[in-house]
């Protein structure tokens, strides 16, 4: 996985390096510019309204006590499509529509919820199955009496000294 994601710190960039070349050459470098610029700014905006719909729909949810996993995931979406919306760049531009589309988003957040549970069914159980487990750690001592001198002053040696 740390590979995988090497290989696309570097490979995206290069990747959007030359599809902006490409279009630069069919519209005009200035034009691919604008148009890069332009698309951050739409799907910025693009994002904050779905974002406040997300919200909305998640306080609907959670004021009728029910679980707000699928708003969560949607705003989970939003978050990466709206950073996709910042970095410059087509295909990047490209992902964040596509992640700016509801049902787009519930399909991913269906696949992610089924994953998850595939994974936490296919992991060991515990051959434990209850009670309570108290973790602690001891040390052992020797048993030997505490000698006078060790021990406190009682309140009536006190009161004698006085």
């Amino acid at each position: 996985m740390p590979l995988l994601f090497l290989i696309a710190l570097f490979a995206v960039p290069y990747l959007e390096f030359l599809v902006f070349v490409e279009v630069a050459d069919e519209i005009g470098g200035l034009s691919a510019l604008a148009l890069t610029l332009f698309t951050a700014v739409l799907g910025i905006y693009i994002i904050r309204q779905e974002g406040i719909q997300v919200l909305r729909n998640l306080k609907n949810t959670v004021d009728r006590g029910e679980s707000p996993v699928s708003e969560l995931i949607h705003g989970f979406f939003l978050a990466i499509a709206g950073f996709f919306f910042l970095l410059p760049g087509f295909i990047t531009d490209l992902i964040a529509v596509l992640l700016a589309i509801a049902p787009v988003r519930a399909m991913l957040g269906n696949m992610m919820v089924d994953a998850g549970k595939r994974n936490h069914n296919s992991r060991p159980r515990s051959t434990f199955s209850g009670g309570i487990i108290i973790d602690g750690e001891f040390e052992e001592e020797d048993e030997k009496q505490p000698s006078q001198e060790q021990l406190p002053p009682d309140d009536e040696d006190k009161d004698q000294k006085t």
